[in-house]
């Protein structure tokens, strides 16, 4: 009995030991910043990598920050495009919290949590063209359920993970390493994902030439006109209103794509406006949150999904190696983020090609902007983008 009893205090006695060794390596580290402690080591911040627990490691983010004046919420369009430190942002705190692969379900979950910690001044809140019409949910797909950003859940488990978990113990050690070989995070301390870890990348137009052969299937998703996902519109409305409630500004922006994404020849004849129903909706939304008498200032509605000449830039298949304003059909480049918000925000436009990039949409001018769209798109099949339509067809001719 009495060696049981030995082993038995032993191995409690390791399994705390273990346990307050953890806990005080977790804590030192902050691997996702979700465990903030007065004793956190500041010089490791460069080295906190979350890309693997992207969901986790944005709600740290906020954790850690203290304040937020403004945040971006969103997709990998916000993660990879909108720099929580352009300059017309001064000395305010803004943080990144787009998520890749994080779509509407995911980013009203964010803002809900972001409101209930903060109420930040400001939130651009960007929506993806044909989100709003598609039944698709993010949420299983990634960390979002594991993260502080999903409502409900086994709050004390999840604490207790971050704090002694072995998960996050091996996270710790691998930011150590990472510190050690002097290799930088994917991702800033506010956010912005500024490079990858993945190795060999290759050129620009192969990574798109691939990605348009892998989702041909998706090409004719602007055109089929679905309806609008209520569910999704509901969410988002509650949004609208709870930050209204708060007092925080909100501004919805409809991301940009390249041009030649949906594009198509045949048509030159009567070319359609993608995802034709998602406008209107968005536009009657917003005039019924702000006919409330709601404290918060009234939501504003932006679209950069259009034919503007920074969505219709040539694709790199002249000799050059990459294009100036995307990173690939989906994701633009800094400059155009950092475009998108100046003129958002009323600031000094940083590229002269944006000056008049975007339009603010409402009940007044939107039958004026989808013309605008449909015309652009007209011009685009009919002028500088007919090359490119006809590479990417081609394209499509030799897969099949």
């Amino acid at each position: 009995m009495r060696s049981a009893r030995r082993y038995a205090f032993g191995f409690v006695g390791i399994v705390a030991g273990f346990t307050l060794v953890a806990a005080a390596i977790n804590t030192w580290v902050n691997p996702l910043r979700v465990t903030p402690a007065p004793w956190s080591d500041p010089s490791l911040e460069q080295y906190r990598e979350i890309s693997n627990q992207i969901r986790t490691g944005k709600a740290g983010i906020l954790r850690s920050s203290g304040h937020a004046d403004a945040a971006f919420v969103g997709s990998s369009r916000v993660a990879n495009g909108m720099d929580p430190n352009f300059e017309g942002w001064g000395d305010q705190k803004v943080l990144n919290l787009g998520c890749s692969g994080g779509f509407m379900f995911e980013t009203t979950g964010i803002s809900r949590y972001l409101l209930e910690q903060e109420m930040p001044e400001v939130i651009l809140f960007g929506v993806d063209p044909g989100d709003l019409s598609s039944p698709f949910d993010t949420r299983p797909l990634g960390d979002y359920y594991g993260s502080p950003f999903a409502p409900g859940g086994d709050r004390v488990d999840r604490e207790m993970r971050y704090l002694i978990g072995i998960s996050t113990l091996e996270i710790s050690i691998e930011t150590l390493s990472r510190k050690h070989r002097g290799k930088l995070a994917s991702y800033t301390p506010e956010g912005l994902r500024v490079r990858s870890d993945k190795a060999g990348q290759r050129s620009q137009i192969d990574f798109i030439r691939s990605r348009l052969l892998g989702e041909a299937f998706l090409a004719e998703d602007g055109r089929k006109q679905r309806p609008i996902n209520q569910d999704k519109a509901k969410e988002l409305e509650s949004i609208l209103r709870m930050a209204r409630t708060a007092g925080t500004r909100v501004i919805l922006y409809i991301h940009p794509q390249h041009a030649v994404m949906h594009a198509r020849a045949a048509d030159k004849s009567d070319p359609p406006v993608f995802f034709r129903r998602e406008r209107p909706t968005l536009v009657e939304m917003v005039d019924r949150v702000n006919a409330e008498g709601l404290a918060g200032p009234p939501v504003e509605l932006w679209d950069f999904f259009d034919f503007h000449p920074i969505n219709c830039e040539p694709l790199p298949i002249d000799g050059r190696e990459r294009m100036d304003f995307w990173g690939d059909l989906g994701h633009y480049s800094l400059p155009v983020g950092n475009t998108m918000q100046a003129r958002m925000m009323g600031w000094d436009v940083p590229l002269e090609i944006g000056e008049d990039y975007g339009t603010r949409l409402s009940s007044e001018n939107l039958e004026e902007r989808l013309e605008e769209v449909r015309a652009g798109y007209e011009a685009y099949l009919n002028g500088p983008g007919a090359r490119d339509v006809e590479w990417k067809e081609e394209l499509f001719r030799k897969a099949e």
